[in-house]
């Protein structure tokens, strides 16, 4: 919490660096701690998992657990904290939902903006992504472009080379005054391109939830969320931090499925859904391959 995250607008410090560097841990580590596999790493729950790890590195990203102290999660120096967020939800007894949260940071309460009601007793936890697909509707990149901290999630340039690097500093120049506005610019107008990055989603219809891992813009993999059968949609992770581990891994001992090919172990969040009823699993070709480590 005293963190700043990644930063993208500015130099971290070594302090900084190692703190938050400090904080990761391999995802099964994460699912020791949570039960879903036992001290040597088997699978002792018919579960998924999926990595969530924009939590804790990017500015915009806030999570909540009722009954922490302090409830709600978020990375310091954070100016989009106290905005409304787009959140994957749980209440009791394990519905979950995607709904847009007010987190009020001074209260240590949440609010759902549709009638700002204080919902902070009804919901167990959420984290924070960037909504994609809403009530069927896919959203568009000039509507959250600036819900992407590290922008290279959604434009092609590459700050290791030098003309990558002027984009990057004319983006995030008097962050966060004028992010949103320099990022369009640099979009519309010096026709900087389109990112296609591997993404983390999920989604939700009144009966199912989708886990999906694809290439694509945000566009895309909104789409591919609403063809999957999905109302509603968010993005959790993205590049070389995503993975998924799936129960039937390994002679359902569990493993890692389709990591990236510069997926880094150690990660700040994942998130764990065991699973109570039927399962489909479609593995689509393209640009995706799947593997069992």
């Amino acid at each position: 919490m005293t963190l700043p995250g990644m930063p993208r607008h500015r130099r971290a410090t070594r302090e900084e660096a190692e703190g938050i560097a400090g904080l990761k841990v391999p995802i099964e580590e994460h699912l020791r701690r949570l039960a879903i596999v036992d001290d040597s790493g088997k699978a002792r729950q018919r579960a998924i998992a999926i990595s969530n790890r924009n939590l804790g590195t990017n500015h915009g990203h806030v999570a909540w657990q009722r009954g922490e102290q302090p409830p709600i999660v978020r990375i310091g120096e954070d100016p989009f904290a106290g905005r409304p967020r787009s959140c994957l939800a749980v209440r009791a007894g394990g519905r979950l939902s995607i709904d847009t949260l007010t987190f009020d940071l001074r209260e240590e309460r949440i609010r759902a903006v549709d009638g700002d009601q204080d919902v902070s007793d009804e919901i167990e936890w959420a984290t924070y992504g960037q909504q994609v697909l809403r009530n069927g509707s896919v959203a568009r990149v000039d509507d959250l472009i600036d819900e992407f901290y590290d922008l290279r999630h959604v434009l092609a340039f590459d700050h290791r080379h030098e003309e990558g690097e002027r984009i990057r500093k004319e983006i995030y120049t008097g962050y966060p005054g004028r992010f949103r506005e320099r990022a369009l610019s640099a979009w519309r107008e010096q026709g900087v391109p389109r990112a296609r990055y591997f993404h983390n989603a999920v989604g939700l219809s009144a009966r199912e939830l989708i886990v999906l891992q694809r290439e694509g813009t945000i566009e895309e993999i909104g789409t591919a969320l609403r063809d999957a059968g999905a109302d509603d949609g968010l993005i959790l992770d993205n590049g070389g931090s995503v993975v998924c581990w799936v129960w039937w891994a390994n002679n359902y001992a569990g493993g890692e499925e389709s990591p990236t090919v510069d997926y880094r172990p150690a990660g700040t969040s994942a998130i764990a859904f065991i699973l109570k009823g039927p399962m489909n699993v479609e593995l689509p070709g393209g640009s995706v391959s799947y593997s069992s480590a």
